[in-house]
Order: C-alpha cells, then sequence, then structure tokens
C-alpha cells in the first residue's frame, strides 16, 4: 500500500516538530518534508511531490493562504489541508473563495487531524465542526445578502459598521451624501431597526461582517 506523502508547512518548530512525530508513527502516512513558510513550502513542493500538504495560515514571507493559491496554480494534483488556530470568518471565506479541500483548527485531537489527512487525500472535503459551523453562517449571510439588500445597500452598511459618517461614505463611494443617507434609511426600515448599533449587531450575526 503506497503511502500518504505529508508536506508540514507551520512557522512554529515544536508544533510541527510535534505533527511530524505524530504521522510519522501512522503506517498510512510518511511526512516527506516540512517548510517554515509558504515560500519554502512551494520551493519544496517540485522534489517531494507530496499528496497532502498541511498548511498554517499565519506565516512568515508568504502566508498560508497566499501559498494555498499558488499551489492550486502550480500542482492541481496537490491538496492542501489547512491546520490553523486562525478559524475567523474572514480567513475561512477567503480559503472558500480559493477552492481549499480541508480546514481545521490546531485543537484538533489527533484522530481528527488522521481522518482529515485520508479525507483530503482520497479527494473528499473536511472541515473541523468549528470550521463547518463558520461555513454553514457564511453560507446563510450570503443567501441573506442576495435576497435582502443590494451590493449598494452592502457597501453602506460596512462602511457604517466601521464608524464612517456619511459625508465619509459617500466620498469613498462616489456618490452624493444625501443618496447616502436615503439608502441607510431604506436599510433600517427594511431591517426594522433604529441605529447604526442594532445594524451593527445584525451584520455582525449574519456574517456580514466580522470582527
Amino acid at each position: 500500500m503506497n503511502k500518504i506523502k505529508v508536506l508540514i508547512a507551520d512557522d512554529h518548530p515544536m508544533f510541527r516538530m510535534g505533527l511530524e512525530m505524530m504521522l510519522s508513527g501512522n503506517e498510512e502516512m510518511e511526512v516527506v518534508a516540512t517548510a517554515s513558510n509558504g515560500r519554502e513550502a512551494l520551493e519544496k513542493l517540485p522534489f517531494y511531490r507530496p499528496d497532502v500538504v498541511l498548511m498554517d495560515l499565519i506565516m512568515p514571507v508568504l502566508d498560508g493562504a497566499a501559498a494555498t493559491e499558488r499551489i492550486y496554480a502550480e500542482y492541481p494534483d496537490t491538496k492542501v489541508l489547512v491546520l490553523s488556530s486562525d478559524t475567523s470568518a474572514a480567513s475561512v471565506e477567503r480559503l472558500l473563495s480559493i477552492g481549499i479541500q480541508g480546514f481545521i483548527s490546531k485543537m484538533s485531537q489527533k484522530e481528527d487531524i488522521l481522518a482529515a489527512i485520508n479525507t483530503v487525500a482520497a479527494g473528499y472535503e473536511y472541515y473541523g465542526a468549528d470550521v463547518a459551523r463558520i461555513i454553514e453562517g457564511i453560507h446563510t449571510a450570503r443567501n441573506v445578502d442576495n435576497s435582502i439588500f443590494t451590493p449598494r445597500e452592502l457597501d453602506i452598511i460596512r462602511l457604517s459598521c466601521d464608524g464612517l459618517q456619511y459625508k465619509e461614505m459617500a466620498d469613498r463611494l462616489g456618490i452624493a451624501t444625501k443618496t447616502v443617507e436615503n439608502i441607510k434609511a431604506n436599510i433600517l426600515h427594511k431591517l426594522g431597526i433604529n441605529n447604526t448599533v442594532e445594524l451593527f449587531r445584525y451584520a455582525l450575526s449574519n456574517g456580514i461582517i466580522s470582527l
């Protein structure tokens, strides 16, 4: 039986070493290389040809998301499983847009990590329970966005939640201040709310913005 060849990309030496030791004890997997950043991982890919890259997100030189995008473009047969402590909605949404095959938290148990590697190597998607909940929220928010708000209304919601005043939003969007006032009034009326604080809560709970 051919072993699953794994490359580990993580900038924390102790975590990288711990992963390598864990996988080396599994008869179905072989760690063929390790890297401390995304660029180093890309440099090693043509020499080691891993089946799966275990990719951290927050790394120096080249972050995990950018490295993943390059891998998919240059090595389409290589699978990427993100293993990161950064499970924010913004990061998950960015990776979904890239077409990530798997994403689990660094807090995952050994059994979950092994199952994720096997699943991704077989060509299927694997998401940890916490990441899956975030993805569900993103999909729900997208459906809400498309059915309730126009693109311009979404711009106004996000800028309002960033704390911009009417004139600042108008300057940013290249429209009249009165137009911004009318759009925001329509948003508040549509949602049945009265102020920006309530709008912020709605946008956050529905995935339109993230902290």
